[in-house]
């Protein structure tokens, strides 16, 4: 997904304090890690200002950097686990699911061509996605981490695991608990997916 060779020369550039590599490194990333806070969050604006804050964060640890790792892996873990403390803190309460939300969290009509599907289908499909976004927004953070990375983000379990910084086996464990649990959920409120 990412270019482990071209970030490690970036993130030397970073060391020597060059500004352009901040902003290559800014700009390949903004959008996975805004994403990613987005989805832990599912609002708009603590997304932005918990990205704004890994990437600061990032930038001053970089000296501590170790480069026998990938650097989206540590800028990823190190996003997750500020995702998570935030949640912690703040017991975050979930936004309705009613419309589409966009890159930016703002809502917008669902335009579909003619020759899809009918829009009792597709309806369907929304409120499907609607509810499992509902459950997956009320995981306790660490199986929702990686429920998102997994599935969001679709990393292997590897790199979850590195990201995390957990045994392999923890991962799997926690994804598999996270799966019952969202099905438990979902049979709870009566919702079939």
């Amino acid at each position: 997904m990412f270019d482990r060779h071209q970030d490690l020369k970036t993130i030397r550039r970073c060391k020597r304090g060059e500004e352009e590599a901040f902003a290559e490194i800014l700009q390949r990333y903004r959008g996975p890690i805004y994403s990613l806070c987005f989805r832990m969050t599912r609002n708009a604006e603590d997304a932005r200002d918990l990205a704004q804050e890994v990437f600061i964060k990032v930038f001053g640890l970089l000296d501590r950097f170790d480069e026998k790792y990938a650097f989206s892996s540590w800028l990823f873990r190190i996003a997750t686990n500020h995702c998570i403390d935030h949640l912690r803190r703040n017991r975050l309460r979930f936004l309705s699911l009613d419309g589409v939300a966009g890159k930016d969290g703002e809502e917008y009509e669902l335009q579909l061509p003619h020759k899809g599907p009918a829009p009792d289908t597709v309806l369907e499909r929304r409120q499907a996605v609607q509810r499992l976004q509902e459950v997956i927004a009320e995981l306790p953070p660490h199986y929702k981490a990686v429920t998102l990375l997994r599935h969001d983000r679709h990393l292997s379990y590897e790199e979850i695991a590195e990201i995390l910084d957990l045994p392999l086996g923890t991962v799997k464990a926690r994804i598999h608990r996270a799966r019952n649990l969202i099905q438990q959920m979902l049979k709870e409120r009566s919702y079939d997916i």
